[in-house]
């Protein structure tokens, strides 16, 4: 899923972006930091949903997401079904991988289902909060040489990527989640009963849910434009603007029209 459709990168001084080794390619979209003082100021950041998942390593004051203080030092980003806000107080510097849709639960050896929101990552069938004081004393090259080969470990022996989730959900994303589910299960080879169940245990959502967001970030994109808002609604595959309305404040927490004032005034 590109960056285009779901949004700019955070807007962050102090933010850079890595992409992963071919090997990992297929799994990871990108390694990322931040760092900064409190003598900054840090606008609060929307972190859109997009069918990833991640971890966040924090080495610094604790996170806070939607109001909520985060004091773990490792946490799993879980899928999302809606927007948070991210707030940055204090010193701040973190790493942070983000995975592409349906390729978190290959890293986590759990299903994306049990992982939905932020949780401390010091599970003991994660295994991933003891690399985080290693981390904190290496430079950035190093920090994604140590977290690669931690994920290299646990790639699958069996190393494929064209599954029946993995087809479905490169279907809708293509389409921007405008096209009928009924006519995609048609052209996957498997029951629709089991496909939905495989769904929901590798991306977290079931393939209704990951559809809806994949329409909103494509409506997120034309909110950029001055084009009337039925036309938006319309271009995005919404037949009326109640539903178009209803289905974007669901996922981002506000009207299209907000959300556009928004981006305008940021």
């Amino acid at each position: 899923m590109s960056d285009s459709v779901h949004g700019r990168l955070p807007s962050l001084q102090g933010f850079i972006t890595r992409p992963p080794s071919p090997t990992l390619a297929a799994y990871v979209q990108r390694f990322w930091w931040v760092e900064g003082d409190g003598s900054q100021t840090f606008d609060e950041q929307m972190l859109h949903p997009d069918g990833g998942s991640g971890v966040i390593f924090n080495f610094a004051d604790p996170l806070n997401f939607d109001g909520t203080p985060r004091r773990p030092r490792t946490l799993i980003a879980g899928p999302q079904l809606a927007s948070s806000r991210l707030q940055l107080v204090g010193q701040v510097r973190m790493m942070g991988v983000r995975f592409s849709p349906g390729m978190g639960a290959a890293m986590f050896g759990i299903g994306l289902d049990e992982l939905a929101g932020f949780h401390d990552a010091d599970w003991p069938s994660l295994g991933l909060a003891r690399l985080v004081d290693q981390l904190a004393e290496l430079e950035r090259g190093a920090q994604q040489a140590v977290v690669e080969r931690e994920l290299l470990r646990r790639l699958p022996a069996s190393q494929t990527h064209r599954t029946p989730v993995q087809q479905l959900l490169t279907q809708i994303a293509a389409e921007g989640g405008r096209a009928r589910l009924a006519d995609l299960f048609q052209s996957v080879p498997l029951g629709q009963r089991q496909l939905e169940r495989l769904f929901r245990h590798q991306v977290g959502m079931t393939p209704k849910q990951f559809s809806r967001i994949q329409r909103v970030a494509l409506v997120r994109n034309q909110l950029r434009t001055d084009q009337p808002l039925l036309d938006t609604a319309l271009a995005c595959g919404y037949s009326d603007q109640a539903h178009f309305i209803h289905d974007f404040k669901s996922v981002v927490g506000m009207t299209p029209g907000q959300y556009r004032l928004r981006t305008k005034n940021s």
